[in-house]
């Protein structure tokens, strides 16, 4: 019950504080995105009330760079998988400073390795049915634990 009554605290507030942001507002589907993709990790990783407003922040900001990065996926697919990669691995290294205790760096390693392991399974997979180069990275960026 505590935790709920924290989430809902968090939530009101940082809802408050985007409204100051100066940056482009959020339309409802992404803010509702961000804050159940935050809402999610604050759970996973038991993050602390400023931990959870800086995930907020990150999350916000990666699906932005995805917005911005979109019309690149029909226009320039190359390019796209490219900064794709590049927004997910931000998010990561955003994710892992955030993260203050052993047990929360541990969580966020073991993520990492059961991302790789799920990769690497499915790069075999298509490998042996045939797939292209470019449809194997394309099926590798959409394996995203964050």
């Amino acid at each position: 019950m505590k935790q709920i009554a924290f989430l809902l605290f968090f939530l009101a507030s940082v809802g408050l504080s985007a409204q100051n942001s100066p940056k482009t507002p959020l339309s409802a589907a992404d803010d509702a995105t961000a804050r159940a993709a935050t809402e999610s990790l604050t759970t996973k990783y038991k993050l602390n009330a400023d931990q959870a407003k800086q995930m907020y922040t990150i999350q916000v900001r990666k699906l932005r760079n995805m917005a911005a990065i979109e019309s690149l996926k029909t226009s320039d697919p190359a390019l796209y998988a490219a900064k794709k990669q590049s927004v997910q691995n931000g998010t990561l290294a955003s994710i892992r400073r955030i993260l203050q205790t052993k047990e929360q760096v541990a969580i966020f390693d073991q993520t990492k390795v059961e991302t790789r392991t799920r990769q690497a399974e499915k790069r075999k997979e298509m490998m042996l049915a045939g797939a292209s180069k470019e449809a194997i990275e394309a099926a590798m960026l959409d394996i995203y634990a964050e």
